[in-house]
């Protein structure tokens, strides 16, 4: 569901909107503004990590307790990069949290003052859940990936991800936690999932078109012995991010290696994906 565009750099989900008129419906309107101001200081700690880093933003969008800076680059940028841009927006819950509490004590407590430290606390915990598209689900694929392949962590971070949602929401219906936020939130979880599990191809295929440009030089080597008939497309399925992978060829009395380059240019390039590696150092 495309949200509406304020500015070309700010969209506002459908679902914000009508978080905000249920506010101002019963009453809440401080909590809502409370809420609304964590939230976009939480989006643009994301937001200047990422044009620190040169990253191309396409723009922030707010929806239902929380947002995204949408930007294609999350997956093909050093995973340094990556895990500081998704850092910084849980920091900033961090510092406000700090603020906070320097206010009580210096102030007194206050109940608006009350409500923000709450609404501070929900965004932190909600956002490092291990869901997708939140930072903890984020977080989780940024784990997964130096130790499987790019497709197999993307696969294995969107399953653990519906799971953790499955279970959050018994979990609020046993409980009777569930409320109106609760359950327009759930629903826009459930439909990223669905339409991310839906593009994983898209998102393979494009990190795979990343990884024909990218410059290996200063990447950490990783040597793998393979068969000397694999195919080529089992070798793209196996590549790793942030890795040059190297294949010694098994079974040959002289050493022949291949390495993850030469199988992208023949996979990509020259459009044989069923090519075997003995075909390639020959």
């Amino acid at each position: 569901m495309k949200g509406l565009k304020i500015q070309p750099s700010i969209h506002i989900h459908p679902l914000f909107f009508l978080l905000a008129v249920s506010a101002l419906l019963t009453g809440a309107i401080y909590e809502f503004i409370i809420l609304f101001s964590i939230v976009a200081i939480h989006e643009l700690g994301h937001y200047f990590t990422a044009r620190h880093y040169k990253w191309r933003v396409s723009h922030i969008e707010f929806w239902l307790l929380g947002g995204a800076v949408v930007s294609e680059e999350h997956t093909t940028k050093p995973m340094r990069e990556q895990v500081h841009v998704t850092l910084a927006g849980p920091f900033q819950n961090v510092w406000i949290f700090v603020f906070l509490q320097l206010i009580v004590t210096l102030a007194g407590p206050h109940p608006l003052i009350s409500t923000a430290i709450y609404y501070n606390g929900l965004i932190l915990l909600l956002n490092l859940l291990p869901i997708w598209p939140l930072d903890g689900g984020k977080l989780l694929f940024y784990t997964l990936t130096p130790v499987m392949s790019f497709k197999s962590s993307l696969k294995l971070a969107l399953l653990i991800s519906i799971f953790s949602l499955t279970s959050c929401f018994l979990w609020m219906i046993f409980t009777e936690q569930m409320t109106l936020a609760g359950t327009m939130l759930t629903g826009f979880l459930i439909l990223e999932n669905v339409l991310e599990w839906r593009r994983q191809m898209y998102v393979f295929m494009r990190y795979v078109i990343h990884c024909l440009e990218r410059d290996v030089s200063k990447m950490k080597v990783k040597y793998f012995s393979v068969p000397p008939h694999m195919s080529v497309m089992e070798v793209v399925r196996r590549i790793r991010t942030n890795r040059h992978h190297i294949y010694v060829l098994k079974g040959r009395q002289e050493l022949r290696v291949v390495d993850d380059q030469e199988c992208l240019n023949i996979f990509l390039r020259e459009k044989q994906p069923h090519a075997r590696l003995y075909e390639v150092v020959q």
